[in-house]
């Protein structure tokens, strides 16, 4: 089902206003509604200002400013990480880290299935749900989480090296890239996002670092031009946050 306005119409617009004290932040106009066809559970994301929560804040999909040119902070995927980051706030409300944990693996999955509803490709809509979960581990899960996100790491590592030793010392060294989905499935439930997040990591990795790389030249010469024109240099890190005197000349 499609995502709804308040009073069940179809969502032809998501009402949003860009906050002037951190410019990548935005406040929700007015509530939206989602309908979980799997579950037909209903989803209400909070106007801003709407009590008790912190409600109606979101900084859309939150993807680090280096990395929006593989997948933008808004689009396709806006309504979804609305209601997302609104699911998130409830979630870190409730002051327990267990019923959070629980809570938010739930949420999540919802998103994903929003995202691609709402059209999203669906290995990113994959990628995207990999990472809200991967800072959901971190965040709840305490040291099954960071164990969880460790072992990410070594099975990137592993595939990494299977490739570079096929190429070295022959083609059985990329049996060694099968690791990390054998000591996936201890996990169990969990194992789907151990290899969600491994394998694309390993394989994309390369791409980030070098998409990162040709942005830090860039940085540095704006960062340059700030500090010979009496700017801020420091402006130039996120650009999308907006400076105090941001509205003088």
């Amino acid at each position: 089902m499609p995502f709804l306005r308040e009073d069940g119409a179809p969502l032809d617009e998501l009402e949003l206003a860009q906050r002037p004290a951190a410019g990548y932040r935005f406040e929700l106009r007015a509530p939206i509604v989602y309908v979980d066809d799997e579950t037909g559970r209903r989803y209400r994301a909070p106007a801003a200002g709407e009590a008790p929560l912190p409600a109606g804040i979101t900084d859309l999909a939150s993807v680090p400013t280096p990395l929006w040119g593989f997948i933008a902070s808004y689009g396709r995927q806006s309504a979804p990480a609305v209601l997302h980051d609104a699911q998130s706030l409830a979630a870190a409300a409730l002051g327990d880290r267990g019923r959070a944990l629980v809570q938010r693996r739930d949420d999540d999955l919802v998103f994903r299935r929003a995202l691609i509803e709402q059209g999203v490709p669906r290995l990113r809509a994959w990628l995207m749900w990999a990472w809200v979960s991967a800072d959901r581990e971190r965040t709840y899960a305490g040291a099954a989480g960071w164990l969880l996100l460790g072992q990410v790491g070594l099975g990137v590592l592993a595939v990494a090296a299977s490739v570079v030793l096929a190429v070295l010392a022959g083609p059985w060294w990329l049996a060694l890239a099968l690791a990390p989905a054998a000591a996936a499935l201890p996990w169990r439930e969990r194992a789907p996002l151990l290899l969600v997040l491994t394998y694309p990591l390993a394989a994309f990795g390369p791409l980030l670092v070098v998409h990162v790389a040709a942005l830090v030249p860039f940085r540095l010469v704006e960062a340059v031009v700030e500090v010979f024109t009496g700017g801020d240099p420091g402006s130039v890190v996120r650009p999308t946050v907006a400076r105090p005197d941001a509205d003088r000349p």
